[in-house]
């Protein structure tokens, strides 16, 4: 005989009606017919299966805005003296230009020596190496819905989301070289491509469900082409000389705009808050209203005596320069400034936690009180060796950092959970 909870709903002018009502206030659990659906309903997947089961895109500089900014539930330790404990560590002993790339199972490292490394996001173990001859990987490429995409001096690789599965789908011939990172708008993978002796760029795009099927805008280059392409707002956008290049990826039309601005190969752009914003030669900030009729840019206010990095979330700016960290809000207000000895680079802005790196140093800043941060050296296993961080991403709970002599290392920040 089933066990029974009953409940009921009633006043006194009720239970007087009671007959009447016939139970209709009535809430009847029979538990040994529910029990098998509860237990099953109450079963949560792991953190691990979570991340598995998700289709993960990645970007240089954090997405297709290169802010820098990454979405995550990473939080900062607050009030201990260390939170944050180092997951795993690798030694590759190979070279490294660009920046880490992630999916739902491998944490990805693309080198200049043509090896790309499929990492275990979670054990650090190395899943697969793959070495594609002649090639040397110095831009980063992407990954759309865990599938990856890297790109050589002349060579664009699609590599499936397990590893298994590998194949050209672009090559740029004899002329012209690949010199810019990957972005993406829908299906389309866009980059540049740059001639540096006859001074031609194309700006290309590939459509991945028929990478046959390439669409691309060229122009003449007189004196620079930045490698990196902002998408924003349904446009691609590229500084070219002092010009910047507005492609509409919905029309699929271009044209080049002059600008009142000095830019050169150093100048910054990302997208923030319905804002196209560039650094100038004299490493001031520009904005651009969004959507615009004239394409004219207006100064932010904000100048420093050099910006080696930039992004941020919401109405916050972050940049990094010769003498430490800045903090602004897009009006141009100061917000914080930590002033340092050595240069600052931004690698990577959550909304909690800030990712520094100078040298061989990586820097963990909690953006909820300035002034928390937690510090690590990144050694390398080879004897007077000089280190340098060359990228450090934040996914989920994790920070994965990467070196230019193939050190990879993970960190965390559950240390208070972990009981000896």
């Amino acid at each position: 005989m089933s066990e029974r909870i009953i409940i009921e709903f009633a006043d006194d002018e009720e239970k007087n009606n009671e007959e009447e009502k016939k139970g209709e206030d009535r809430i009847i659990i029979d538990l040994d017919e529910t029990k098998e659906k509860v237990e099953v309903d109450n079963i949560e997947d792991s953190y691990e299966e979570k991340i598995l089961k998700s289709k993960v895109n990645s970007f240089p500089a954090g997405n297709s805005h290169l802010s820098n900014s990454y979405e995550s539930i990473l939080r900062f330790p607050e009030g201990i003296e260390q939170g944050f404990r180092k997951k795993f560590s690798l030694n590759l002993k190979d070279e490294f230009f660009n920046s880490v790339l992630e999916n739902n199972r491998f944490i990805i490292l693309s080198s200049k020596s043509g090896n790309v490394y499929l990492a275990d996001r979670f054990s650090g173990r190395i899943n697969d190496k793959i070495f594609f001859e002649y090639e040397s990987f110095e831009k980063t490429g992407l990954v759309y819905q865990n599938t990856i995409y890297v790109n050589s001096l002349k060579r664009i690789f699609e590599i499936s989301d397990t590893g298994f599965r590998r194949k050209e789908i672009y090559n740029s011939g004899n002329e012209l070289f690949i010199w810019s990172n990957l972005n993406r708008f829908k299906d389309n993978i866009l980059f540049m491509e740059y001639s540096s002796a006859n001074r031609k760029a194309v700006l290309k795009l590939i459509d991945t469900k028929d990478p046959a099927e390439v669409t691309e805008f060229n122009f003449d280059v007189h004196r620079f082409v930045s490698d990196k392409i902002c998408i924003a707002n349904g446009g691609a956008y590229v500084l070219i000389d002092s010009n910047i290049l507005i492609y509409d990826l919905e029309k699929m039309t271009g044209a080049i705009h002059p600008l009142d601005i000095k830019t050169d190969e150093n100048s910054l752009i990302f997208y923030l808050n319905y804002r196209i914003y560039i650094t100038s030669h004299l490493n001031e900030i520009y904005y651009l209203d969004l959507p615009s009729v004239n394409y004219r840019f207006k100064y932010s206010g904000i100048k420093n005596n050099y910006i080696n990095s930039i992004g941020g979330f919401e109405d916050n700016i972050f940049m990094g320069t010769l003498d430490g960290w800045k903090y602004y809000k897009t009006n141009g207000l100061s917000v914080y400034h930590f002033e340092d000895e050595y240069e600052n680079k931004i690698e990577s802005i959550g909304k909690n936690v800030l990712i520094i790196s100078k040298k061989n140093k990586i820097v963990f800043c909690n953006l909820n009180r300035f002034q928390e941060a937690e510090s690590y050296t990144i050694s390398s296993n080879e004897n007077n060796e000089s280190i340098e961080i060359v990228s450090a991403i934040i996914s989920h709970n994790e920070i994965f950092v990467l070196t230019k002599n193939g050190t990879l290392e993970a960190f965390t920040n559950d240390k208070l959970n972990i009981h000896i």
